[in-house]
């Protein structure tokens, strides 16, 4: 079953009040930006290896301009000991010039939230379930796959309101699943933990 398959069928469950589907879209956290992430706390629970989405997450969508905040930040984690990989549903030609200026591991394409994704990225880092968390700014493919694969998931603000047509189709339904989470009192925008 691909990715829009798979976000589609879950949007619908959540709309349905589907318990299950909802707990998948409540990060383990939430926090304005990757800037704002307690890195430290992470180190202490044991989480050494970081997947990051790209559009909206690390940078804007559909820009491959990385500035030097972001070069400094992934050089400070990767002294601290942190493995390091992009995952991006896009293509080569947007995730390996960013890959390559931060010099992390990259994997393109990756059909989020399918658990063939979420398997194709720890054997990239040779990583343990355990040791990794999925941030992104997407519920239904960042955090609604990690989730479900058993790894922790951090939520974070888009970057920009700039969509292109997929991320902004995902953002629509986000808006909706997110409403659904505020009634059962499990998500507010804003609300940072």
């Amino acid at each position: 079953m691909g990715k829009k398959t798979i976000m589609l069928k879950s949007f619908l469950k959540v709309i349905v009040s589907n318990k299950k589907q909802l707990n998948l879209m409540v990060p383990d956290y939430y926090v304005k930006d990757i800037y704002m992430i307690d890195y430290e706390h992470l180190l202490d629970k044991g989480f050494i290896n970081l997947i990051f989405d790209i559009d909206n997450t690390i940078l804007p969508v559909n820009d491959i301009k990385v500035n030097r905040r972001l070069i400094k930040l992934f050089k400070t984690l990767k002294k601290k000991g942190f493995k390091i990989c992009l995952m991006s549903n896009n293509g080569n030609e947007r995730v390996n010039p960013v890959s390559k200026k931060l010099k992390v591991l990259s994997l393109a394409n990756a059909d989020k939230p399918t658990k063939e994704s979420f398997d194709n990225v720890l054997k990239l880092l040779q990583a343990t379930k355990s040791s990794t968390i999925m941030i992104g700014d997407q519920m239904l493919s960042d955090i609604k796959g990690a989730n479900e694969y058993g790894i922790a998931s951090l939520l974070v603000e888009p970057l920009d309101n700039k969509y292109d047509l997929q991320t902004g189709t995902s953002r629509f339904l986000q808006n909706i699943i997110e409403l659904k989470l505020k009634k059962k009192k499990r998500f507010i925008r804003h609300n940072y933990y």
